[in-house]
C-alpha cells in the first residue's frame, strides 16, 4: 500500500473515531440533562410535600397513636356519612367522625358534659376544633376530661359523650384522631396543643366562635 493509501486510511479513521467520540458526547449530555430532570423533579415534589404539611398546620410532633384518617368533604347537607372504621395495627375499631357533611350549626364550646352529635361537631372540626369524645356512664373518666380542658382553656374544644367507638375516649380534629385506652393527659394535651385552631377547610374560625360562644 503506498503512502497515499495510507495517510487516507489514517484520515478517515480519524474522523470515524471523532465522530464517534462526539455521539459519545452527545449522549453524556442526554443523559445528564435526563438526570438534572429528574434531580429538580424530585427537589419539586419535596418541596411542595414540605410545603403542603406546614400549611396543614402540623409540626411533625404529633403525639404517639395519632393516626389519620380519609378526609371526606364537608358540606351542609346529608349525607352524613363518616369514615369511622379504620385499621390499626392489622385490626378494624371504630372512632369517632373526623371529617365529612354536617349540619350548619355547630355545637358549643368547651366541655358539654353530654352525648356529642356528630353531625354538630364535625362542623366544629372543619373550623379548627379538636373535639374530645369519652365513652358515656363514666363519671371519673368525664371528670377528668373537664379538668383538663379546665387547665388548657376551652378555645377551639368541644368535649362530651359518645358511645358508637372502640376506646374508652378519642381526641379528633379535621383528618386525625388519637384513640386511647384510657385517660392520658399528657397525649391528649400534646394533641391539644399541635392542632388546635389549625386543621380543617376553614381552620381557625373556632378561635373567634369559642370565644364568645356564638353560634352560626
Amino acid at each position: 500500500m503506498d503512502n497515499d493509501a495510507q495517510q487516507r486510511r489514517r484520515e478517515g479513521s480519524r474522523r470515524a473515531q471523532s465522530a464517534r467520540e462526539r455521539t459519545t458526547a452527545a449522549q453524556s449530555r442526554g443523559q445528564q440533562r435526563k438526570l438534572g430532570y429528574v434531580v429538580v423533579g424530585a427537589v419539586v415534589v419535596a418541596v411542595a410535600a414540605i410545603a403542603a404539611f406546614f400549611i396543614i398546620g402540623g409540626s411533625g410532633s404529633a403525639p404517639t397513636g395519632t393516626v389519620q384518617v380519609p378526609v371526606l368533604a364537608g358540606i351542609h347537607s346529608p349525607p352524613y356519612i363518616y369514615n369511622q372504621d379504620i385499621v390499626i395495627d392489622g385490626e378494624t375499631v371504630r372512632i369517632p367522625p373526623s371529617s365529612g357533611n354536617h349540619f350548619p350549626s355547630w355545637d358549643q364550646w368547651g366541655f358539654l358534659g353530654e352525648p356529642l352529635l356528630p353531625e354538630l361537631v364535625v362542623h366544629n372540626l372543619e373550623h379548627g376544633a379538636v373535639a374530645i369524645w369519652y365513652q358515656p356512664g363514666d363519671p371519673e373518666l368525664a371528670g377528668k376530661v373537664n379538668q383538663l380542658i379546665t387547665a388548657t382553656g376551652s378555645q377551639c374544644i368541644v368535649a362530651g359523650s359518645y358511645s358508637d367507638m372502640s376506646f374508652p375516649i378519642v381526641a379528633t380534629v379535621w383528618g386525625y384522631a388519637l384513640p386511647l385506652d384510657g385517660f392520658d393527659e399528657v397525649l391528649l394535651t400534646e394533641f391539644i396543643d399541635e392542632y388546635r385552631g389549625k386543621l380543617g377547610p376553614e381552620a381557625g374560625l373556632c378561635r373567634g366562635e369559642s370565644a364568645t360562644g356564638s353560634m352560626s
